[in-house]
């Protein structure tokens, strides 16, 4: 290499490093400023990465002035990064709105996905959803049995949970169809989660396959 070529190699060495200079002077970290009772981003990281993705979580943040959100945010994980995580918001009753009419968005109780940066510092508190942790099914001998005992067209009160929703559906209507041998019925409901339906819905279920929770007649 030639001195004309030493001299051009330092000189964009120089000119490199100095550019990177001065462009780290316009960078500037962005200072984290917490909440009142909210939890430090590095919490937050941690309890998101134990959960882990596809569990459903009850968010609650804090205001600026410290005053918690009157309600928790529930969401399912869907992905989580360095600075922030993902979850797709759930809501029973808006799910069930939309069904009802395609037509109209419920904006009332949100939905969608929603990104929770870590250093946004309005995090209160994260916890697993208690459907997720301690609903468990009811013996299905006995609600054979109850099946069994039914009669088509009976009207009657049942509770399962819907995994597609993400929670439980607490429901009023009649038996139409049932086999015993695959554990198979149907359900024409009228009501779902206090919401009267201007058309009954049809819902399949399977006591092996579903949770159910526990199925009641009208008295």
């Amino acid at each position: 290499m030639g001195k004309g070529e030493r001299f051009f190699s330092k000189n964009l060495i120089f000119e490199q490093g100095r550019q990177r200079y001065f462009l780290g002077l316009f960078k500037r970290k962005k200072k984290v400023e917490l909440r009142p009772g909210a939890m430090p981003p590095e919490k937050v990281k941690e309890i998101v990465k134990r959960i882990g993705k596809n569990k459903k979580v009850n968010i609650r943040r804090v205001e600026y002035d410290g005053t918690p959100e009157e309600k928790p945010i529930t969401v399912r994980i869907i992905d989580i990064k360095d600075d922030y995580f993902t979850g797709n918001v759930i809501n029973v009753e808006r799910s069930i709105k939309q069904e009802l009419d395609e037509k109209v968005v419920y904006i009332k109780g949100g939905g969608g996905t929603i990104d929770f940066y870590y250093e946004d510092g309005d995090i209160m508190s994260i916890e697993e959803d208690v459907d997720e942790v301690v609903i468990e099914q009811r013996n299905i001998g006995e609600l054979v049995e109850i099946l069994d005992a039914l009669d088509i067209n009976e009207e009657i009160l049942i509770s399962y949970y819907d995994e597609a929703k993400g929670g439980v559906i607490n429901g009023r209507g009649r038996l139409i169809s049932k086999n015993l041998e695959n554990n198979d019925f149907e359900v024409e409901f009228s009501v779902i989660n206090e919401i009267e339906l201007d058309r009954p819905k049809v819902v399949k279920l399977n006591l092996e396959k579903d949770k159910v929770l526990d199925i009641e007649v009208v008295f």
